[in-house]
């Protein structure tokens, strides 16, 4: 588990004056990055640094859960679109397939083609491998986003309802698993972009809410997987680091 962060700029013999350390750092993270991490720590610069490293911290935790689900998803995934589909291709490759046909969509700017942008991703990750790549590899390549946008509303139909739904346990509700995978994957973007996790604008930008639900659904998918990484744990990673390293600023996650 990554380890918090626990040194200070007095500790730093360039760094005890605070404007001189200031200028670095926005150097650095620039004015704008930095602002949230002032303001959360009174402006001492040293323990917005502390509290900036703490939140990279945070973000280490947090992306090894979500590539862990992602990795689950991705196969699962793979694995019912084979399954269900009996064209003479792969189901990323044939333009027959339910992910690549068009699917068109009423929209307020007129009908659109729901699995445009699918087919466009798909070729762009074609087109960066070897010819002739096995289709592990375009799975393997294809982004959290792609995977995610499968189980949207646009494709319930052509979809969800003839094979996705097979890699969750009966019952689960395509609306209720979207919001989730949804904010997965918002979270996980932030954490890409070095973004601020605390304080979020919104309970979907919950870095605990994430993390739980990426723990969550990789049980669903795959419960031993999920046991020999997490064990029976009641506690996702991220809330167990807040617990044993918390933030050293008065912030909400």
């Amino acid at each position: 588990m990554a380890e918090a962060p626990e040194r200070s700029l007095s500790k730093n013999g360039n760094a005890n004056h605070g404007d001189t350390a200031k200028t670095w750092a926005e150097q650095w993270l620039s004015a704008e990055r930095l602002a949230p991490y002032l303001a959360d720590c009174g402006g001492d610069v040293g323990r917005a640094l502390v509290l900036y490293e703490w939140n990279v911290a945070l973000g280490q935790v947090l992306i090894r859960d979500i590539s862990h689900f992602e990795v689950a998803l991705r196969n699962a995934y793979d694995r019912v679109m084979s399954e269900a589909w009996d064209g003479g291709k792969h189901w990323l490759l044939d333009d027959e397939s339910p992910a690549r046909r068009p699917v068109m969509r009423r929209s307020a700017h007129g009908e659109l083609d729901a699995n445009r942008i699918n087919r466009k991703v798909i070729d762009a990750v074609v087109e960066r491998l070897p010819d002739n790549a096995a289709p592990g590899s375009i799975v393997s390549n294809l982004t959290l986003g792609f995977w995610v946008h499968l189980s949207d509303r646009s494709r319930e139909a052509v979809i969800w309802r003839t094979a996705l739904y097979r890699a969750w346990p009966k019952g689960t509700d395509r609306r209720d698993l979207q919001l989730r995978l949804d904010g997965i994957l918002r979270v996980r973007n932030r954490v890409a972009h070095a973004e601020r996790l605390f304080d979020p604008s919104s309970p979907r930008l919950s870095p605990l809410v994430a993390d739980a639900d990426a723990v969550g659904l990789l049980r669903a998918l795959c419960p031993e997987a999920a046991g020999w990484l997490y064990g029976d744990g009641a506690m996702a990673p991220v809330e167990l680091f807040c617990e044993e390293h918390p933030a050293p600023a008065d912030v909400g996650l």
